[in-house]
């Protein structure tokens, strides 16, 4: 666990936590195209895939950002090429997207919904996880198309990756602030319990984009002031 002292110390070590980003081209690139694309490849029902875009879409409101989402009929990336022994392989992703974007010059965001178990770094995901990479712009949700799943596990889970691709990089269990009351439960918990963000992670996440305003003098978020 990661311990401040004071409120204004969280704040100033979030907004320091863009350097380690903003020196990525890609990055630079998808949050000024202020866009996210959905790509489905999971069979999953269409009525899933609509909260799936609803929990993306309610965690950039609630930060205050205005990028759009978007979910393209057109499925031109060929996902066989990033399947390892049964499994989807986060490298596999990452260069299949870089040749793609190379290619026709794609500057948003991609977030992959896929039905099978997704590997990176010699660990599997299981069904209901995911994995993000947040320089790259990249997020892969693995989901069971046979199962059942809630609207608000959806929304909720959908929330809780959508904010660590928007830049928190930790989780609500792993900081304690003093300052904060601990309110529990946060969606920034390991298993995302609730669709209700903390204050100490919502104040996270716009010190973060304070820290990309500051950097690339441009504006992000809604009555922001530095």
């Amino acid at each position: 666990m990661i311990k401040f002292k004071s409120i204004s110390e969280w704040k100033s070590y979030c907004f320091s936590t863009h350097e380690r980003y903003i020196n990525n081209a890609y990055f630079e690139n998808w949050i000024k195209e202020k866009s996210i694309c959905i790509f489905d490849y999971s069979n999953l029902k269409n009525e899933y895939i609509k909260c799936i875009k609803s929990g993306i879409e309610k965690a950039i409101a609630l930060i205050g950002l205005h990028f759009r989402v978007k979910y393209p009929k057109y499925k031109f990336y060929d996902l066989s090429q990033a399947v390892e022994e049964g499994n989807i392989a986060g490298k596999g992703i990452l260069k299949m997207v870089a040749a793609e974007r190379k290619k026709r010059h794609n500057r948003y965001a991609s977030i992959f919904i896929v039905d099978k178990p997704v590997k990176s770094q010699g660990a599997v995901l299981n069904y209901g996880e995911a994995l993000t990479y947040v320089s790259e712009g990249i997020t892969i949700f693995t989901f069971d198309p046979l199962k059942k799943y809630s609207s608000k596990f959806l929304r909720e889970r959908t929330m809780h990756e959508t904010f660590h691709l928007l830049g928190l990089n930790v989780h609500h269990e792993e900081t304690k602030v003093q300052g904060y009351k601990q309110s529990v439960p946060c969606n920034m918990e390991y298993n995302a319990p609730s669709g209700r963000l903390c204050r100490k992670c919502k104040d996270a996440l716009k010190s973060f984009w304070k820290g990309i305003e500051y950097a690339i003098k441009e504006q992000f978020v809604e009555n922001t002031t530095h």
